[in-house]
């Protein structure tokens, strides 16, 4: 059996001690999480004054509502998140770091703003739980068909919303949101038009020509053969589904040389304007030919 316990001056005066040392450290460490937190705080370590620019002059701090977005609600995860202690106090101490013992001199910033290095530090979960809605009123058709296309890739293909809002949190007057609605003007606009692709008359190497432009590039004659296809049975590390070995016979073909310059791509986005994809209508048309071998987005000149 276990005795009563009996509660003496001793103990309630250790009792309540604990108590008030807890509730001591509680406040402490609630008003060390707000300081921590702080516009200020943070612009103390960094030293760069662009930031602090380039944070004022964007959306998350001038715009109609008057709202201000604040750097540790971009730069760290909702409070709610599991990580959110973890990662503030180990961005912290990074920064602290990078203050005492690298040169402020040295460091690339512009490098930083680029989009590879924005999303190690801003994290997609603190923008969802600004923008829960993200078919808000005033939203252009354009907007809601890409939010839409968001909501139902974010997590296949690991979308970010600074993919596409990348400014919104530091301004920068050389990024633009929109689409294209043409193509560059290229090095090669002031060079003679092809009227005709390349007649070929024989299977040998020869430069093809993009009709109504000033682009050729290299194509190649491939011999056809016969080889064999599949791993011998005594292969070492062969799997089963390796064999047989079969004989297979390639029909000469020619195929494009792998390097492309820029103005052969814009005159090939020119002709598709949409990064390669054309008609489906026109590609199930095409694709009840007989195959051609031709891999890969195929540009409508020349077919």
């Amino acid at each position: 059996m276990f005795k009563k316990f009996k509660f003496t001056k001793w103990s309630w005066l250790v009792f309540f001690s604990g108590l008030f040392v807890c509730a001591i450290l509680l406040f402490v460490s609630k008003k060390a999480l707000h300081l921590t937190s702080t516009d200020e705080y943070c612009q103390s370590c960094h030293i760069h004054p662009t930031a602090d620019a380039s944070w004022k002059k964007s959306t998350h701090y001038y715009n109609p509502s008057g709202v201000i977005v604040h750097c540790v609600e971009c730069h760290l995860p909702p409070k709610e998140d599991n990580r959110y202690l973890f990662i503030k106090a180990k961005t912290g101490l990074k920064d602290i770091y990078g203050f005492y013992f690298k040169d402020s001199a040295s460091i690339n910033w512009e490098n930083k703003r680029l989009l590879e290095h924005a999303v190690k530090i801003v994290y997609n979960e603190s923008c969802i739980k600004c923008h829960q809605n993200l078919f808000s009123k005033g939203l252009s058709v354009e907007g809601g068909t890409a939010h839409l296309y968001y909501e139902n890739n974010a997590e296949k293909l690991n979308l970010q919303c600074i993919n596409c809002h990348l400014d919104v949190g530091h301004y920068n007057p050389n990024y633009k949101h929109g689409k294209m609605t043409g193509v560059p003007v290229t090095g090669a606009a002031s060079k003679i038009l092809y009227t005709a692709p390349a007649t070929v008359t024989a299977f040998e190497n020869y430069k093809e020509l993009i009709p109504n432009s000033p682009i050729d590039f290299n194509m190649v004659a491939v011999k056809g053969g016969t080889f064999k296809m599949g791993s011998p049975e005594k292969e070492p590390y062969r799997k089963d589904d390796e064999g047989p070995v079969r004989n297979v016979t390639v029909s000469p073909f020619f195929m494009g040389e792998v390097e492309v310059s820029w103005d052969e791509f814009w005159t090939f986005f020119a002709s598709t304007m949409s990064e390669g994809r054309v008609d489906p209508n026109l590609v199930i048309a095409h694709n009840a030919n007989a195959p051609d071998a031709v891999t890969g987005p195929t540009p409508p000149f020349g077919i």
